[in-house]
């Protein structure tokens, strides 16, 4: 597997020149597909763009300027996709004046503890001091304050299961996630989570009424304008350690707890042709099932656990003694047919569970009312990550002295 590590680069012209040359290939890209379309009534070939645009482009490596044609084809591919679903969705079409700058493993040199980052001949090389193994591949974009790293790692995992449990993942947006391994129901508070996304939301609307009651450009404008991107950048942030903490922590109360398959209902698609109305529905789509369920993901197989996913259609609706639907108007899910109860997340997590072992032919045993019930609360001083606590320092060759992050 592969994770992804990031580091905070400031701002420097020689990454201000990458991000315009590679807007530039970009927009020239962009702009020849689009017109051999118009004219010639068909669509250019990736291979042939690259052929003609990106080989040999100055002030770029070979393969990151072949990056940038692949990061357009992969956006119409994804459009293409989607487009019958979704028939408002726009192709990639726009010309950008900067754009992120890719570096393949080719391009990329750990010696000396620096990181080289080549730019094609007669063009100077990005070096970075670094204190990690050579990454097989490097980003650098803007990420809205300044210019930032993204360097992949392939890395294998670091502990081995302490059981052969199965446990099942319900994803909530009241509760981030809910889970049951036989034995114990565990449930990620995620109240926290929606308490910050309400202030996110009050604060944006009330910061966005302030910069319309002033002239656009006025120093006023300008002024609340950065007040806005800060305060919404610290929420941000908060939310990502939120989410960061919550499934470190739940995954390895799983590990200890001896599980070594983790089975995900699958969500996707959820938020479709739904309409519960205006507040319901900025929750849902301010849902942030995908994230962390990602996060889940890779934490578990850094845990040497193996993630499974199953449809969840129903699966906090079907009573697990009667397998009776009923759908519960509250938290706690009472079977009207046999008087099963238990909580609502927990019926799904049991449900998803049972499913899986139905896959696989393995005997599903009964359900009993009154399973014990756990929950895991976020607290701001639990451990970040389990590759958390070593310091970042970054610095660019010719700089007096480093600038820590």
């Amino acid at each position: 597997m592969y994770l992804t590590r990031k580091l905070k680069l400031g701002t420097a012209e020689q990454l201000d020149r990458l991000a315009e040359r590679a807007g530039a290939l970009w927009s020239a890209v962009a702009k020849w597909h689009w017109r051999f379309v118009r004219r010639q009534g068909h669509w250019a070939s990736k291979p042939a763009m690259q052929r003609w645009l990106c080989k040999g482009y100055e002030g770029l490596h070979s393969q990151s300027a072949q990056a940038v044609a692949d990061s357009f084809y992969d956006a119409l591919a994804s459009w293409r996709s989607k487009r019958n679903a979704y028939p408002d969705a726009k192709p990639p079409y726009k010309q950008k004046r900067f754009f992120k700058t890719v570096w393949k493993s080719s391009a990329v040199r750990v010696r000396g503890g620096k990181l080289r980052l080549s730019n094609g001949r007669d063009s100077d090389p990005i070096v970075i001091r670094w204190q990690w193994p050579e990454p097989k591949r490097v980003e650098i974009g803007w990420d809205g304050e300044q210019y930032e790293l993204r360097a992949q790692f392939k890395i294998e995992a670091q502990a081995e299961p302490k059981g052969d449990k199965i446990a099942g993942v319900d994803l909530g947006e009241v509760h981030l996630a809910t889970t049951y391994d036989g034995e114990e129901t565990l449930i990620a508070n995620g109240r926290h989570l929606r308490s910050l996304r309400r202030y996110q939301n009050k604060l944006k609307g009330k910061l966005d009424a302030k910069i319309d009651r002033k002239q656009r450009g006025s120093n006023r404008w300008w002024k609340l304008l950065r007040s806005k991107r800060k305060q919404l950048s610290k929420i941000r942030n908060q939310i990502l350690d939120v989410l960061h903490k919550q499934s470190t922590r739940l995954v390895d109360a799983l590990h200890e707890r001896g599980v070594s398959t983790l089975v995900v209902g699958d969500v996707r698609g959820i938020r479709e042709g739904l309409d519960y109305g205006a507040k319901s529905n900025q929750k849902l789509h301010q849902w942030t099932y995908a994230k962390f369920r990602h996060m889940l993901e890779y934490k578990a197989e850094l845990r040497g656990m193996t993630v499974e996913a199953v449809n969840e259609a129903y699966t906090s609706q079907t009573c697990p003694n009667c397998q009776e639907r009923h759908k519960p108007s509250g938290r706690e899910y009472r079977c009207t047919a046999c008087g099963f109860e238990h909580h609502r997340d927990g019926v799904g997590a049991i449900n998803i569970r049972a499913k899986y072992l139905s896959n696989t032919r393995t005997v599903v045993p009964a359900m009993a009312s009154g399973s014990s019930v756990r929950g895991v609360k976020y607290r701001p001083h639990m451990m970040c990550s389990s590759l958390s606590g070593i310091g970042l320092e970054t610095t660019f060759e010719g700089e007096k002295e480093p600038h820590d992050l």
